[in-house]
Protein backbone atom coordinates (compact mmCIF):
# COMPACT_ATOMS: atom_id res chain seq x y z
CA UNK A 1 0.00 0.00 0.00
CA UNK A 2 1.33 3.16 -0.87
CA UNK A 3 2.14 5.98 2.00
CA UNK A 4 -0.60 8.44 -0.10
CA UNK A 5 -4.18 7.11 1.03
CA UNK A 6 -6.40 9.86 -1.24
CA UNK A 7 -5.70 10.73 -4.58
CA UNK A 8 -7.24 13.90 -6.46
CA UNK A 9 -8.07 13.95 -9.83
CA UNK A 10 -8.69 17.42 -11.75
CA UNK A 11 -10.25 16.69 -15.17
CA UNK A 12 -12.44 13.89 -15.94
CA UNK A 13 -11.29 13.36 -19.54
CA UNK A 14 -10.33 9.57 -20.84
CA UNK A 15 -6.90 10.69 -19.56
CA UNK A 16 -8.53 11.36 -15.95
CA UNK A 17 -11.04 8.70 -16.27
CA UNK A 18 -8.15 6.07 -16.61
CA UNK A 19 -6.12 7.45 -13.67
CA UNK A 20 -9.29 7.91 -11.56
CA UNK A 21 -9.92 4.09 -12.48
CA UNK A 22 -6.25 3.29 -11.77
CA UNK A 23 -5.89 5.24 -8.54
CA UNK A 24 -8.63 3.35 -7.19
CA UNK A 25 -7.20 -0.18 -7.01
CA UNK A 26 -4.34 1.33 -5.20
CA UNK A 27 -6.24 3.70 -2.10
CA UNK A 28 -9.89 2.15 -2.73
CA UNK A 29 -12.45 4.26 -4.41
CA UNK A 30 -13.34 6.14 -1.32
CA UNK A 31 -9.85 7.64 -1.71
CA UNK A 32 -10.50 9.16 -4.67
CA UNK A 33 -11.61 12.39 -5.20
CA UNK A 34 -12.09 14.64 -8.47
CA UNK A 35 -13.18 17.57 -9.67
CA UNK A 36 -14.88 17.75 -13.32
CA UNK A 37 -16.46 20.74 -15.34
CA UNK A 38 -19.58 18.90 -16.56
CA UNK A 39 -22.70 16.72 -15.90
CA UNK A 40 -21.37 14.38 -18.20
CA UNK A 41 -18.11 14.20 -17.92
CA UNK A 42 -18.88 13.42 -13.66
CA UNK A 43 -21.34 10.49 -14.69
CA UNK A 44 -18.74 9.04 -16.51
CA UNK A 45 -16.55 8.95 -13.61
CA UNK A 46 -19.29 7.39 -11.43
CA UNK A 47 -19.63 4.38 -13.75
CA UNK A 48 -16.03 4.38 -13.96
CA UNK A 49 -15.69 4.59 -10.07
CA UNK A 50 -18.76 3.89 -8.21
CA UNK A 51 -16.95 4.95 -4.56
CA UNK A 52 -15.21 8.05 -5.99
CA UNK A 53 -16.40 11.08 -4.41
CA UNK A 54 -17.11 14.76 -7.03
CA UNK A 55 -16.46 17.75 -5.21
CA UNK A 56 -15.70 21.82 -6.04
CA UNK A 57 -12.58 22.34 -7.38
CA UNK A 58 -11.56 24.46 -4.31
CA UNK A 59 -12.51 21.81 -2.01
CA UNK A 60 -9.98 18.89 -3.52
CA UNK A 61 -6.68 19.54 -1.57
CA UNK A 62 -8.86 19.35 2.01
CA UNK A 63 -9.51 15.87 1.04
CA UNK A 64 -6.89 14.66 -1.44
CA UNK A 65 -3.15 14.49 -0.59
CA UNK A 66 -1.68 14.14 -4.03
CA UNK A 67 -3.29 16.08 -6.74
CA UNK A 68 -3.41 15.16 -10.19
CA UNK A 69 -3.53 17.83 -13.02
CA UNK A 70 -5.51 16.19 -16.06
CA UNK A 71 -6.00 19.15 -17.67
CA UNK A 72 -4.77 20.58 -20.78
CA UNK A 73 -1.50 23.42 -20.31
CA UNK A 74 -3.84 26.32 -21.10
CA UNK A 75 -5.86 25.54 -18.30
CA UNK A 76 -3.86 25.23 -15.76
CA UNK A 77 -3.99 28.75 -14.92
CA UNK A 78 -6.82 29.01 -13.50
CA UNK A 79 -7.12 25.15 -12.29
CA UNK A 80 -4.00 25.76 -9.66
CA UNK A 81 -5.89 29.57 -9.25
CA UNK A 82 -9.37 27.51 -8.29
CA UNK A 83 -7.02 25.54 -5.72
CA UNK A 84 -4.16 27.46 -4.46
CA UNK A 85 -5.97 28.64 -2.13
CA UNK A 86 -5.89 25.75 0.69
CA UNK A 87 -3.13 23.90 -1.39
CA UNK A 88 0.09 23.63 0.89
CA UNK A 89 3.07 21.77 1.42
CA UNK A 90 2.11 18.67 2.09
CA UNK A 91 0.16 18.73 -1.12
CA UNK A 92 1.85 16.51 -3.91
CA UNK A 93 0.82 18.18 -6.91
CA UNK A 94 1.48 15.75 -10.11
CA UNK A 95 1.45 17.41 -13.96
CA UNK A 96 0.61 15.14 -16.69
CA UNK A 97 1.32 17.66 -19.26
CA UNK A 98 4.93 16.33 -20.91
CA UNK A 99 5.80 19.79 -22.31
CA UNK A 100 5.26 21.67 -18.80
CA UNK A 101 8.59 22.44 -17.16
CA UNK A 102 8.75 20.89 -13.73
CA UNK A 103 10.61 24.25 -12.82
CA UNK A 104 7.58 26.44 -13.85
CA UNK A 105 4.76 23.98 -11.88
CA UNK A 106 7.21 24.01 -8.67
CA UNK A 107 7.26 28.15 -8.81
CA UNK A 108 3.78 27.90 -8.68
CA UNK A 109 2.68 25.82 -5.76
CA UNK A 110 4.43 25.25 -2.06
CA UNK A 111 4.98 21.26 -1.87
CA UNK A 112 6.38 18.91 -4.16
CA UNK A 113 6.01 18.35 -7.68
CA UNK A 114 6.06 15.65 -10.27
CA UNK A 115 5.12 14.22 -13.90
CA UNK A 116 3.34 11.85 -14.74
CA UNK A 117 2.43 10.19 -18.76
CA UNK A 118 0.13 7.51 -18.95
CA UNK A 119 -0.25 5.16 -21.15
CA UNK A 120 -3.36 3.70 -23.28
CA UNK A 121 -3.07 0.50 -21.38
CA UNK A 122 -3.17 1.94 -18.23
CA UNK A 123 -7.05 1.52 -18.88
CA UNK A 124 -6.54 -2.48 -18.94
CA UNK A 125 -4.00 -1.82 -15.91
CA UNK A 126 -1.23 -2.61 -17.64
CA UNK A 127 1.22 -0.71 -19.90
CA UNK A 128 4.26 1.93 -18.96
CA UNK A 129 3.87 4.93 -17.02
CA UNK A 130 6.36 7.50 -17.01
CA UNK A 131 7.22 9.43 -13.91
CA UNK A 132 9.52 12.46 -13.11
CA UNK A 133 9.98 13.52 -9.91
CA UNK A 134 10.36 16.98 -8.96
CA UNK A 135 13.54 18.77 -6.46
CA UNK A 136 11.09 18.39 -3.58
CA UNK A 137 9.79 15.02 -4.26
CA UNK A 138 11.63 12.60 -1.83
CA UNK A 139 12.89 8.98 -2.41
CA UNK A 140 10.30 8.34 0.08
CA UNK A 141 7.89 10.70 -1.42
CA UNK A 142 8.82 9.07 -5.16
CA UNK A 143 8.69 5.32 -3.90
CA UNK A 144 4.84 6.29 -2.57
CA UNK A 145 3.82 7.53 -6.24
CA UNK A 146 5.05 4.48 -7.70
CA UNK A 147 2.90 2.22 -5.15
CA UNK A 148 -0.12 3.70 -6.68
CA UNK A 149 0.97 3.61 -9.95
CA UNK A 150 2.37 0.07 -9.52
CA UNK A 151 -1.43 -1.03 -8.87
CA UNK A 152 -2.25 -0.28 -12.43
CA UNK A 153 0.50 -0.15 -14.35
CA UNK A 154 4.88 -0.98 -15.29
CA UNK A 155 5.76 2.70 -13.77
CA UNK A 156 9.75 4.30 -14.91
CA UNK A 157 11.06 6.63 -13.15
CA UNK A 158 13.44 9.08 -15.81
CA UNK A 159 14.76 12.50 -16.08
CA UNK A 160 12.78 15.51 -17.05
CA UNK A 161 15.23 15.62 -20.86
CA UNK A 162 14.04 11.96 -21.67
CA UNK A 163 10.46 12.72 -21.75
CA UNK A 164 9.87 13.22 -25.24
CA UNK A 165 11.95 9.97 -26.57
CA UNK A 166 10.55 8.25 -23.72
CA UNK A 167 6.71 9.21 -24.42
CA UNK A 168 7.15 8.84 -28.04
CA UNK A 169 7.72 5.23 -27.00
CA UNK A 170 5.61 4.55 -24.17
CA UNK A 171 2.66 6.80 -23.98
CA UNK A 172 2.16 7.00 -28.35
CA UNK A 173 3.92 3.57 -28.67
CA UNK A 174 0.43 1.61 -28.32
CA UNK A 175 -1.17 3.75 -30.89
CA UNK A 176 1.69 3.91 -33.36
CA UNK A 177 2.21 -0.01 -33.03
CA UNK A 178 -1.44 -0.19 -34.18
CA UNK A 179 -1.08 1.76 -37.23
CA UNK A 180 1.97 -0.01 -38.25
CA UNK A 181 -0.61 -3.06 -37.97
CA UNK A 182 -3.11 -1.46 -39.63
CA UNK A 183 -0.33 -0.45 -42.61
CA UNK A 184 0.82 -4.29 -42.96
CA UNK A 185 -2.79 -5.05 -43.36
CA UNK A 186 -3.59 -2.06 -46.35
CA UNK A 187 -0.45 -3.24 -48.09
CA UNK A 188 -2.31 -6.94 -48.29
CA UNK A 189 -5.04 -5.15 -49.17
CA UNK A 190 -3.08 -2.68 -51.82
CA UNK A 191 -1.63 -5.81 -53.48
CA UNK A 192 -4.36 -7.43 -54.04
CA UNK A 193 -4.64 -9.91 -51.26
CA UNK A 194 -7.11 -12.79 -52.06
CA UNK A 195 -7.83 -11.68 -48.08
CA UNK A 196 -10.97 -10.08 -46.95
CA UNK A 197 -10.18 -7.00 -45.17
CA UNK A 198 -11.63 -8.62 -41.73
CA UNK A 199 -9.81 -11.40 -41.59
CA UNK A 200 -6.24 -9.83 -42.44
CA UNK A 201 -7.05 -7.53 -39.58
CA UNK A 202 -7.79 -10.69 -37.32
CA UNK A 203 -4.33 -12.38 -38.56
CA UNK A 204 -2.33 -9.10 -37.80
CA UNK A 205 -4.09 -8.61 -34.29
CA UNK A 206 -3.15 -12.38 -33.40
CA UNK A 207 0.53 -11.72 -34.74
CA UNK A 208 0.33 -8.58 -32.09
CA UNK A 209 -1.02 -10.90 -29.15
CA UNK A 210 2.00 -13.53 -29.77
CA UNK A 211 4.50 -11.14 -30.05
CA UNK A 212 3.02 -9.79 -26.76
CA UNK A 213 2.95 -12.83 -24.85
CA UNK A 214 6.17 -13.97 -25.75
CA UNK A 215 7.64 -10.38 -24.46
CA UNK A 216 5.79 -11.08 -21.53
CA UNK A 217 7.34 -14.47 -20.86
CA UNK A 218 10.41 -12.89 -20.80
CA UNK A 219 12.09 -12.70 -24.57
CA UNK A 220 13.58 -8.87 -26.11
CA UNK A 221 12.25 -7.87 -29.25
CA UNK A 222 15.87 -9.08 -30.67
CA UNK A 223 14.58 -13.05 -29.48
CA UNK A 224 11.37 -12.41 -30.86
CA UNK A 225 12.61 -11.54 -34.77
CA UNK A 226 15.47 -14.86 -34.46
CA UNK A 227 12.59 -17.03 -34.08
CA UNK A 228 10.83 -16.57 -37.28
CA UNK A 229 13.14 -15.03 -39.16
CA UNK A 230 15.22 -18.08 -40.22
CA UNK A 231 18.15 -16.94 -42.73
CA UNK A 232 17.03 -17.34 -45.97
CA UNK A 233 13.74 -17.73 -45.24
CA UNK A 234 10.71 -15.58 -46.42
CA UNK A 235 10.64 -13.16 -42.62
CA UNK A 236 14.08 -12.72 -43.30
CA UNK A 237 13.85 -11.17 -46.91
CA UNK A 238 10.48 -9.28 -45.57
CA UNK A 239 12.72 -7.71 -42.88
CA UNK A 240 15.95 -6.69 -45.26
CA UNK A 241 13.41 -4.93 -47.70
CA UNK A 242 11.90 -3.67 -44.96
CA UNK A 243 14.55 -2.38 -42.40
CA UNK A 244 15.77 1.17 -44.08
CA UNK A 245 11.60 2.23 -44.62
CA UNK A 246 10.58 1.72 -41.87
CA UNK A 247 13.37 2.97 -39.45
CA UNK A 248 12.62 6.27 -41.89
CA UNK A 249 9.24 6.05 -40.93
CA UNK A 250 10.03 6.09 -37.30
CA UNK A 251 12.35 9.05 -37.66
CA UNK A 252 9.73 11.18 -39.32
CA UNK A 253 7.16 9.57 -36.46
CA UNK A 254 9.31 11.01 -33.63
CA UNK A 255 10.54 14.59 -35.60
CA UNK A 256 6.92 15.31 -36.09
CA UNK A 257 5.81 14.81 -32.09
CA UNK A 258 9.10 16.88 -31.14
CA UNK A 259 7.86 19.52 -33.62
CA UNK A 260 4.11 19.66 -31.89
CA UNK A 261 5.40 19.50 -28.15
CA UNK A 262 7.76 22.58 -29.36
CA UNK A 263 4.64 24.84 -31.26
CA UNK A 264 2.96 24.83 -28.30
CA UNK A 265 3.30 28.14 -25.93
CA UNK A 266 4.54 26.70 -22.65
CA UNK A 267 1.83 28.34 -19.60
CA UNK A 268 2.48 30.86 -17.83
CA UNK A 269 1.42 30.04 -14.08
CA UNK A 270 2.04 32.75 -11.72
Amino acid sequence: MSGHQTVGVVGLGRMGLTLAAGFSRAVGAEGVFAAGRSPASVARLRAAVPGATVLPLPDLPDRAEVIVLCVRNADLPSVLDGLRPRLGPRHVVVAVNNGLLLRVLAEAVEGPVAKLIPSVGNEAGVGATLLVPGERLTERGTEDLLALLRAFSTPFVIAEDQGRAATDLASCGPALLAAAARAMVDAQQERGAPLPRELAEQLVMQGLRAASRLVGQGAGLDEVVQRVAVPGGNTAAALDAARDGLTAAWHAAFEATADNERSKPAPELG
